[in-house]
């Protein structure tokens, strides 16, 4: 059964505080006028292990991963902060993200720190503009997986060190599951300003969520732009295969604006799975769902010897609302289906899939369907500014080669993070919904692609001017960018 998002779980005020004595002690001495060793240095300071754990709060002496790329960008945030430090008191953002890295997990070990590179990189720009001000100190909150449940406690943290870290924004804000609510909710609570940068669930604004401000198209955003490029035939059945685990509401989302834009037009079924099932299980329902897709009597415009002579017949359109993880499953089972031989399907998705690697749509040697993968992607990358692309490359997270994707070679999160981390740093939210009945002018920063102007609607959300939303299209193992009508 697909979610329902009107059962979604309220969260009651108030976060259990969870954290280690480590932090506490250091708290208490910072309470008490411990000098320079402001409240998360004289955690990382006390704390003898280090690794960051879920839930950990860090300046990125204390590691996440023994990853080597990832502890060298950790050190690189490390240093920056210990160099802001030794100018007096900054102020300080904080990025909440998931750091844990888990095989099979919704995030990988190389977009974990291409985020970091992202926010690193933001911190480097925004301080060299903050002249008169005081510089901007990066904190890194790390809300592990969705099976360690590190949100809780990493809230809390913030929470704690609002005051003696003189934390003024948060960045980051989560994949878009019941963790981010949560710490919405909570932070919401606290009157710290959030700036969401791949948070792209419907909800996730500053009506549901004060001080909650998206910098990256929504879900609504994202299926509406792929539905205007790639139009769904009239009367084909459509299957939309959905991911049912109840905590993840981007997926919800997906299902949720698919249906309301395509169910007075098509007949629509909806698939669900669950993500967190034994594979084999999955297996068997994405190969039923394959069997009723194939098994549809042919496209009105193909005929025997199109089917002969190879020529591309239009596709049947599968819907999928689900996370890039569970997409090469998928994408195998068409392609070995033997009741899709000889067809063509395309799958339309949302920005989860930039993680997708274009080798998944690789056909096998089994007789199958030809698959197609077309997805909105968060930002786009073909313009980047050359300060952006050199600290990149500097880092080690680009080549010199230039894909046809541009997102391949450029991470969208670490772009739309180094927005999201630029605007924390820049942006100052207004303490109450504006009463005028226009917008609020609100500063133009120096994003990575560029520069970006802000404005406050009188509802409290946060305007940001976004170009078209970028689509790509994963076939025969290689990626190209859609243009409308492709």
């Amino acid at each position: 059964m697909a979610t329902d998002l009107a059962g979604l779980p309220e969260v009651a005020g108030g976060w259990t505080r969870r954290w280690r004595r480590p932090l506490a002690v250091a708290l208490a001495g910072v309470a008490a006028g411990a000098g320079l060793a402001w409240g998360n240095h004289a955690y990382v300071m006390s704390t003898a292990p280090t690794s960051c754990g879920a839930g950990c709060v860090t300046d990125g002496s204390l590691y996440f991963s023994t990853d080597p790329l990832m502890r060298e960008v950790e050190k690189d945030i490390a240093q920056e902060n210990a160099s802001i430090r030794s100018n007096g008191q900054p102020d300080t953002v904080v990025l909440l993200d998931p750091f844990t890295y888990s095989a099979g997990g919704t995030v990988s070990q190389l977009r974990m720190t291409a985020e970091l590179a992202g926010a690193l990189l933001a911190q480097q720009a925004a301080n060299k503009q903050r002249a008169g001000r005081p510089e901007i100190q990066l904190l890194l909150a790390n809300e592990g997986t969705s099976a360690e449940e590190g949100a809780a406690q990493a809230v809390a943290q913030i929470q704690a060190l609002q005051v003696p870290d003189r934390i003024t924004a948060v960045a980051g804000m989560g994949l878009s599951v019941a963790a981010t609510q949560t710490a919405a909710m909570t932070l919401a609570g606290s009157h710290l300003p959030m700036f969401g940068a791949v948070t792209t669930a419907d909800e996730f604004n500053g009506v549901n969520f004060p001080g909650f401000y998206q910098a990256v198209p929504d879900v609504e955003s994202q299926v509406q732009a792929l539905l205007d490029a790639v139009p769904v035939p009239q009367g084909q059945h459509i299957a939309l295969i959905d991911s049912d685990q109840p905590s993840d509401i981007y997926s919800a989302y997906l299902n949720t604006d698919f249906t309301t834009a395509l169910k007075s037009t098509a007949d629509l079924t909806v698939d669900p799975f669950d993500p967190t099932s034994d594979p084999a299980v999955v297996g068997k329902v994405f190969a039923d769902d394959a069997a009723s897709v194939c098994h549809q009597r042919s496209s009105p415009t193909a005929t025997k010897q199109d089917r002969q002579a190879g020529t591309e017949q239009h596709p049947w359109i599968v819907l999928f609302a689900g996370r890039a993880a569970s997409l090469p499953a998928l994408i195998q089972v068409f392609q070995q289906s033997a009741a899709c031989v000889d067809q063509y399907v395309t799958i339309l998705t949302g920005s989860d899939t930039n993680d997708l690697p274009a080798s998944a749509t690789l056909k096998s040697g089994i007789p199958g369907a030809t698959v197609t993968v077309e997805y909105a992607d968060i930002e786009d990358v073909s313009d980047l500014s050359p300060a952006f692309t050199s600290g990149y490359q500097s880092l080690g997270l680009a080549s010199a080669a230039s894909p046809p994707c541009r997102n391949q070679q450029y991470d969208p999160w670490a772009v739309a993070t180094f927005d999201s981390v630029m605007a924390a740093a820049t942006v100052r939210a207004p303490n109450s919904p504006a009463s005028a009945t226009t917008p609020t002018p609100a500063p133009t920063i120096s994003g990575a692609t560029a520069r970006t102007r802000f404005s406050f609607r009188p509802s409290g959300q946060l305007d940001i001017l976004i170009p078209a939303i970028p689509l790509y299209r994963d076939a025969d193992g290689g990626c190209t960018p859609v243009s409308p009508g492709s």
